[in-house]
C-alpha cells in the first residue's frame, strides 16, 4: 500500500542521510504532480547543508533515484534546494520532467542560485 511505502521510504532516507551527515532530520516526503505535467518526490530536510550535498551528492543521488523509481518516477533531474540566502538545504527533489520542462531545463545556461543539481538526464 502507498501509505506504508511512503512511511518506509521517509524512514530509510532519514537513516541513510544520517549515515552520511549526523543530525539530519526528514520530517516528510511528498509525491507531487505539477500543472505542466512534471511529477516527482519532494524530501523535506533539516540539518543538511550545501557542503554536505557537495561532498555526499553521489550517494544522495543514488538513494533518491532508487526511491523515485520505486514509486514509478523516472528521474530526469535530481536536485537540492537551499533556503534562499542560506547554505541550509531544505528540499531534496526527484523529478520526471514533462516535454516542455525537459526542453527548458535542457536550454538553461545556469541553474538558479538556490539549486544544487545532483543529476540531469535529459
Amino acid at each position: 500500500m502507498l501509505k506504508e511505502r511512503m512511511i518506509e521510504w521517509r524512514k530509510r532516507v532519514e537513516e541513510e542521510l544520517r549515515k552520511l551527515v549526523w543530525g539530519v532530520y526528514v520530517p516528510e516526503i511528498k509525491i507531487y504532480a505539477m500543472i505542466c505535467g512534471c511529477i516527482g518526490l519532494y524530501v523535506d530536510t533539516r540539518g543538511l547543508y550545501a557542503e554536505d550535498v557537495e561532498v555526499f551528492g553521489v550517494d544522495m543521488m543514488k538513494l533518491l533515484s532508487e526511491m523515485g523509481k520505486s514509486f514509478g518516477i523516472r528521474p530526469d533531474i535530481i536536485f537540492a534546494r537551499k533556503l534562499p540566502g542560506s547554505e541550509e538545504v531544505v528540499v531534496l527533489n526527484v523529478r520526471q520532467l514533462c516535454d516542455v520542462c525537459k526542453y527548458e531545463y535542457g536550454s538553461t545556461v545556469s541553474p538558479r542560485p538556490d539549486i544544487i543539481m545532483l543529476m540531469m538526464n535529459l
